[in-house]
């Protein structure tokens, strides 16, 4: 879970942020935001309402009790009573935020709240309460904030990483002809969650053989068969923030083409990684990489981007496309995941692991071997 010191940390980045924008609110209804600022992490069909204003005073409604939290005032909501029926509690909470709203009346002139995820109710108690304030989109600001990761984020993710590692040694250890991709689904899926120790939601691209040419998904009755490559890219979240890796099994013994096509993979991976650095553009790397690996395989090199950023989302910035405005920068978490896909392949080849952005280059945070078998 994160932090109380990362989350303060998280408001002080904010706080610096809404200073730039000449904020003197700001207010989250998204349970994600809301769990990245407080530590407080309640169901995505809770009510949860965080405010934060220019003097640093935050307010927090919530039906959790948290016996410790970022935030100076909690204030506890109900989503279920024995006395009486509740079938408005988003409404209720907004109620309850409107005390300490109201309070900050006449000092509220400019307040931004975070559309992406919020209730329209929050922002109507907004308008009613403070009538004054010009309300605008917070959402581009809470990226701009949440793009760089902190340790306790960062401990989010190794704990997904750690639960990748069982899945896939489950799934090495199985993989056999005559299986179905949803057997090994299932199986992987126990695997994690006897891991966890609680249930984890566990998706990804399952897709074996030629299915996983253009594309993945979610796993089907499709029979494993003999020289089929197995793609299994998969992003479990157990407190919101994803890992996302891949690895790529050979249902039998590799042939001498899929093993040409692993090692042209390795080579680009190793070059995305040599690439990476603080500074950078992301789009110049996927130029590289695929100008890389069209020279190698034209016939078969991938179509998809060479990796992206990870965190409360399974895409964040900065995404690794031809088409991309980023910069790396560091306190990034990426992905890089390059691949060979055909036919003569009898599916394809995709390998990805999750780095942290260094002053001076990357830390790879996973170390599940990459090899077909």
């Amino acid at each position: 879970m994160l932090t109380v010191e990362g989350c303060r940390a998280r408001q002080k980045r904010l706080l610096e942020a809404m200073a730039g924008a000449r904020l003197d609110l700001f207010v989250t209804a998204n349970y994600r935001t809301v769990y990245y600022l407080t530590g407080v992490l309640v169901d995505a069909d809770a009510p949860a309402i965080f405010s934060l204003d220019g003097g640093g005073k935050s307010v927090l409604v919530s039906p959790a009790q948290p016996t410790e939290c970022a935030a100076d005032r909690v204030i506890r909501c109900q989503v279920y009573s024995i006395d009486r029926s509740i079938t408005e509690p988003m409404q209720d909470a907004a109620r309850l935020f409107r005390i300490p709203l109201a309070a900050q009346e006449g000092a509220v002139k400019s307040c931004a709240i975070d559309r992406a995820g919020s209730s329209a109710v929050i922002e109507a108690e907004l308008r009613r309460t403070i009538p004054q304030a010009a309300l605008s989109d917070a959402t581009a600001l809470v990226l701009r904030v949440r793009k760089r990761k902190q340790q306790d984020e960062i401990g989010e993710i190794r704990q997904a990483l750690a639960l990748s590692a069982v899945a896939y040694q489950t799934a090495k250890d199985l993989i056999e002809p005559g299986l179905t991709e949803v057997e090994v689904y299932a199986a992987m899926h126990s695997a994690l969650t006897l891991a966890a120790g609680t249930t984890v939601a566990f998706p990804g691209d399952f897709a074996c053989g030629p299915r996983c040419i253009r594309g993945g998904g979610a796993p089907t009755r499709r029979v494993l068969e003999a020289g089929d490559l197995y793609i299994l890219d998969i992003f479990p979240a157990p407190h919101l923030y994803f890992s996302d890796t891949c690895r790529t099994f050979a249902v039998t013994s590799p042939t001498g083409a899929q093993l040409k096509a692993w090692e042209t993979v390795m080579a680009a991976r190793k070059l995305g990684e040599s690439l990476v650095k603080p500074g950078v553009m992301a789009r110049d790397v996927y130029r590289q990489v695929k100008e890389f690996l069209d020279s190698e395989d034209p016939e078969q090199s991938f179509w998809h981007h060479v990796g992206h950023g990870i965190g409360h989302h399974g895409h964040e910035a900065p995404r690794i496309i031809p088409g991309s405005e980023d910069m790396f920068e560091p306190g990034d978490v990426i992905t890089l995941e390059p691949g060979l896909y055909g036919e003569a392949l009898q599916g394809g080849i995709r390998l990805e692991d999750n780095y942290v952005v260094g002053e001076h280059g990357l830390e790879n945070l996973f170390d599940f071997p990459m090899e077909l078998t």
